[in-house]
């Protein structure tokens, strides 16, 4: 990894005019900068750090305009895990986020189980079949209480996109095992944020009463 140089991985914009990028500077960190990264270091057989890379990011073309956003991340491979076992995972470290456009104030948005006004809480309740019940319960970015959809090519589309890519979620789970929850995230021209795959194991035919919990956190660079 310190040797190595960039890939881009990905570029929405014009094909003739992708962006070029170079790396300025790596630095070793916290390992509490690479969530998962002592996890993944007790399975392999090769010493891990946690470094930090500052990256140029160079593109010679027209932005049409704030807001434009740079999405990138670092992923490292143990090429001696490999040799042993040829599907170990690959180490995918945090998505960072960067642009030069002005800040957007947060105040004015949120995230709902209801697309049509704001939602925190959801109460599902479901009758027992004797077997394994699934349900899709979607999540919504809202803004100044109505659906922020990354589905419109209008100005309020794109800052609702430019929102939802900054955004990071995380879930603490179910406290029943019969029941868990698989969010599942959708693209950032979808109306929804992430689809909660919902399943209830009611085999038993007692009644089942479970609390899941899960955070957004509204970010800006």
């Amino acid at each position: 990894m310190p040797n190595s140089q960039p890939d881009l991985v990905s570029w929405t914009g014009d094909s003739s005019t992708q962006p070029s990028m170079s790396k300025i500077s790596d630095s070793r960190v916290s390992m509490s900068a690479c969530p998962g990264l002592e996890q993944y270091d007790s399975q392999t057989k090769t010493g891990w750090t946690c470094n930090e890379l500052k990256m140029f990011v160079y593109y010679d073309g027209n932005l049409h305009g704030c807001p434009w956003i740079v999405s990138s991340f670092v992923k490292s491979r143990d090429p001696f895990a490999k040799t042993y076992d040829d599907d170990f995972p690959d180490y995918i470290g945090p998505t960072k986020v960067s642009s030069s456009c002005p800040a957007v104030p947060l105040a004015s948005y949120d995230v709902s189980w209801n697309e049509n006004y704001v939602v925190h809480n959801k109460v599902v309740r479901l009758q027992s079949t004797g077997g394994v019940i699934e349900q899709t319960l979607p999540t919504f970015l809202m803004e100044n209480g109505k659906l922020c959809n990354g589905n419109n090519f209008d100005e309020r589309g794109v800052y609702c996109r430019f929102i939802a890519q900054q955004m990071t979620f995380s879930t603490s789970g179910c406290d029943n095992a019969k029941v868990t929850v698989t969010p599942e995230p959708q693209p950032i021209t979808s109306r929804q944020l992430h689809d909660m795959k919902l399943r209830v194991d009611t085999t038993s035919r007692q009644p089942i009463d479970s609390t899941c919990r899960f955070t957004y956190i509204l970010n800006m660079y």
